[in-house]
């Protein structure tokens, strides 16, 4: 039985999920949509930090265990998540992604996705109605490959104006010249899923376009859809998960007001609390 850092810590610890509270609530939350059966068979505590260390008899967990985890974190398999950061194999030529975006990687990326890698505020006005609503969160972009990003837009717990459960959101998007270019889907309502075009302006800290997605079974929905750079710098040890966000409408006039010239945003500008500490109610 080895002893050491596993790629599972490794990607865990890039999204802010390596708190055990943390990476439960995110490990339910997937189990619940793979089947109703593997609800609340997240790990024990001590299990959990033994999975982090590698410390498996069989390499691997139980069946159950792995299917949640590749779930987590596709491409990876739970031999990948098990094994070291290092020896891990480059999934970036998944031949699935490939045929998704074959007809723009002819286009060149005018810089390595690594530069877009971190966290950013988004915000976007939805509904079909004559007064939209608006929704916020924070987006942790990871990358695939010199041109292949993955993003979702938790912790903390998105903002959406008008719904109790907030919109979650996974992207998966291709850099082609100075442009993102992709899809994104609802993981907290599956209804919902779309594409979305963004400009990355100079500076890489501001990124601004559209969005388009499902309205119903005849309609498309669309809106305009901006990021703006949260400074890591701000986030100091911070476990996001604590963190809770202002209105949406209060950070939609921050992030529509900001330009390529400003400073990133700092995580006191977008938390409610300026110590990002949860509070005990929400308005």
């Amino acid at each position: 039985m080895n002893t050491r850092p596993t790629l599972l810590k490794a990607l865990l610890t890039e999204q802010h999920l390596q708190r055990y509270e943390t990476f439960r609530a995110e490990y339910d939350r997937v189990a619940s949509q793979i089947a109703p059966e593997l609800q609340r068979t997240a790990p024990s505590r001590a299990q959990y930090y033994r999975w982090l260390t590698g410390q498996l008899k069989g390499g691997t967990p139980y069946p159950d265990a792995c299917r949640v985890l590749e779930s987590m974190f596709p491409p990876w398999t739970a031999e990948d998540l098990f094994g070291p950061p290092d020896k891990a194999p480059n999934k970036a030529s998944n031949p699935k992604q490939a045929s998704s975006d074959s007809l723009l990687t002819s286009i060149a990326h005018s810089f390595s996705a690594e530069m877009l890698q971190g966290l950013w505020v988004t915000s976007y006005e939805f509904s079909t109605t004559q007064h939209p609503k608006l929704h916020a969160d924070i987006a942790h972009i990871t990358v695939d490959s010199d041109s292949r990003i993955r993003a979702k837009n938790y912790p903390p717990e998105p903002r959406t104006e008008g719904h109790v459960v907030p919109y979650c959101n996974e992207i998966e998007a291709h850099l082609a010249n100075r442009h993102l270019i992709g899809h994104w889907k609802n993981t907290s309502d599956t209804r919902y899923f779309g594409s979305l075009h963004l400009a990355v302006l100079p500076g890489e800290t501001v990124m601004e376009g559209y969005y388009t997605g499902y309205a119903n079974d005849i309609e498309v929905a669309m809106g305009r859809w901006k990021w703006v750079r949260l400074d890591p710098t701000s986030l100091s040890s911070f476990d996001l998960s604590e963190v809770v966000l202002r209105d949406p409408h209060v950070l939609h006039e921050l992030v529509k007001d900001h330009t390529q010239y400003d400073a990133p945003l700092s995580l006191d500008a977008v938390a409610e609390e300026p110590n990002g500490a949860h509070q005990a109610s929400r308005s």
